[in-house]
């Protein structure tokens, strides 16, 4: 009984390794993330450093379509929407990184998806402005807090 009690107190301690499933760690790691903190600035930097990795990478493989011209235009919109910019169809166009056939085609898709809406310039009728609904919205920001939350996971 005498080497029970000389042990050291960690010594009776049992080691547990859970596998928790990525979903719960990344609930955990948004969870743990006080109510009151803005998410905003961590979204917009993220969804900003992915559009400049994407026109780095658009830089080096030149001549190499990635074909994702919708997720540019959302992703390009989404920080105009953050940075309290209106983007209009034109400027929406060359954000896709695509020719402008192929991106009008995928702003009526979104469009007809319910994704975004078009809304007239009221001063100039050859201009319209492109404009997120708020369920886009909270879908891209839900993307982000799980990107911002698997960076935090390492991988």
């Amino acid at each position: 009984m005498a080497a029970a009690a000389e042990r050291e107190p960690d010594e009776d301690l049992i080691e547990l390794v859970v596998r928790l499933p990525r979903e719960t760690v990344e609930r955990s790691i948004l969870a743990a993330r006080s109510a009151g903190e803005d998410r905003s600035r961590s979204r917009l930097a993220i969804a900003k450093a992915i559009l400049s990795g994407r026109r780095r990478r658009a830089q080096i493989f030149h001549g190499v379509q990635f074909g994702e011209p919708s997720w540019d235009m959302i992703l390009d919109l989404y920080a105009a929407t953050k940075e309290g910019r209106r983007i209009d169809v034109t400027s929406l166009c060359i954000a896709s990184a695509s020719p402008r056939t192929t991106a009008l085609r995928h702003i009526d898709q979104l469009i007809a998806h319910g994704s975004i809406s078009r809304v007239p310039d009221p001063t100039d009728a050859r201009r319209s402005y492109v404009v997120m609904n708020t369920v886009m919205r909270k879908a891209v920001e839900l993307w982000l807090d799980k990107e911002i939350a698997a960076r935090e996971i390492g991988k």
